[in-house]
């Protein structure tokens, strides 16, 4: 685990973490509340910075952060404390740190797709494949088989698949002379069909309005992907269960996934980051005390009753969901512990069955 892989993991969960609590700042701020701090990061400060009413800070733990709204948690009343307005402006001001991670893997996902559109480049080689046994380099540009142009990877896959194993020529160009260069080989059955044994880019140009079609096709498939994550541990049908390859992450898990998907290059990263943040909106949602889902079910109740709760009986129910829930991250993290001597390329075998 490199240095650079670690950076990665504050990078994605740090910038994650901050657009989250952007949400809750600019929704509060459109609604009047005034906010007290603005914090990225749990612990000690390392950097505070005041701006008007606002204190910004940087701090020590870099596994979540918060914005303090007068009147949240505390005493103070008057036209701009948080208790003071109507519970849907409340509802708005809760719910947008999670409606924000949701919203931002489409252009996380946009920017993946940019980055491998053009050539279709080579961005991985199956081990003792005709690719590699043919010495085609990683980040190869791939400009043509049998003479025929290649654009994007389905017509890739297509004249190689249709091509009943003949000998292809392959013409590529070299990522670190930049000269055309031309291999013969001959695909192999792979799984089912004839390949070559390369994984590519998608290619197929910079087309904007498909690109931003796909990102939102591909945040909807997350979300969709994730509930059903979330449905299987509510009801207990994990592969393996709770405790195996398949079962919820803590910190150190999400540290490794980072990382492995940091060694893949940067469009499997930023599609990581897109899941991430879907999942970080998911669970911020979830009814529970101590998340913004749990402070929304109370302020539903509120709004249904139209009569305010008990402040002091919230915070504690705040509070026992608080333990219960930094009692979940251990054992998970005990999890996560336990599968430090399994590859997490094998873990990502084992889930998917």
């Amino acid at each position: 685990m490199s240095l650079l892989s670690v950076l990665a993991f504050v990078v994605v969960f740090g910038g994650l973490v901050t657009m989250h609590e952007l949400g809750h700042f600019t929704i509060a701020k459109l609604n009047g509340v005034k906010v007290i701090e603005f914090s990225v990061g749990f612990g000690m400060p390392l950097i505070k910075v005041t701006r008007g009413e606002t204190q910004y800070s940087l701090r020590s733990i870099p596994l979540g952060g918060y914005v303090r709204l007068a009147g949240m948690d505390d005493q103070e009343s008057g036209p701009r404390s948080f208790n003071s307005k109507p519970v849907w402006r409340r509802l708005s001001i809760i719910a947008a740190g999670a409606v924000t991670n949701l919203v931002l893997p489409i252009p996380i996902l946009l920017l993946a797709a940019v980055l491998q559109s053009g050539p279709v480049t080579v961005l991985q080689l199956t081990d003792q494949s005709p690719a590699m046994k043919a010495g085609i380099p990683l980040k190869a540009e791939i400009v043509q088989l049998d003479d025929h142009p290649v654009s994007d990877r389905d017509t890739l896959r297509h004249i190689i698949s249709s091509g009943g194993g003949k000998p292809l020529k392959v013409e590529y160009r070299d990522p670190s002379t930049g000269h055309l260069v031309q291999k013969t080989l001959t695909p192999e059955v792979i799984d089912g069909a004839y390949r070559i044994g390369v994984g590519t880019t998608p290619g197929g140009g910079y087309d904007l309005p498909k690109l931003v079609g796909t990102s939102v096709a591909g945040t909807y498939d997350i979300i969709k992907g994730t509930l059903g994550g979330f449905g299987a541990i509510l009801s207990g049908h994990i592969p393996g269960g709770l405790t195996g390859s398949c079962g919820p992450s803590g910190p150190i898990g999400i540290v490794r996934a980072t990382v492995a998907a940091a060694d893949a290059g940067i469009a499997s990263l930023l599609t990581f980051m897109a899941f991430l943040s879907v999942n970080l909106g998911i669970l911020n949602l979830l009814p529970l005390p101590a998340l913004d889902g749990g402070r929304l079910a109370f302020l539903v109740v509120e709004g249904v009753r139209r009569k305010p709760i008990d402040p002091a009986k919230e915070q504690r129910v705040h509070y026992v969901g608080l333990l219960v829930l930094l009692g979940f991250v251990l054992f998970i993290s005990y999890n996560d512990v336990i599968r430090l001597g399994v590859p997490f390329s094998q873990l990502l075998n084992q889930c998917a069955g």
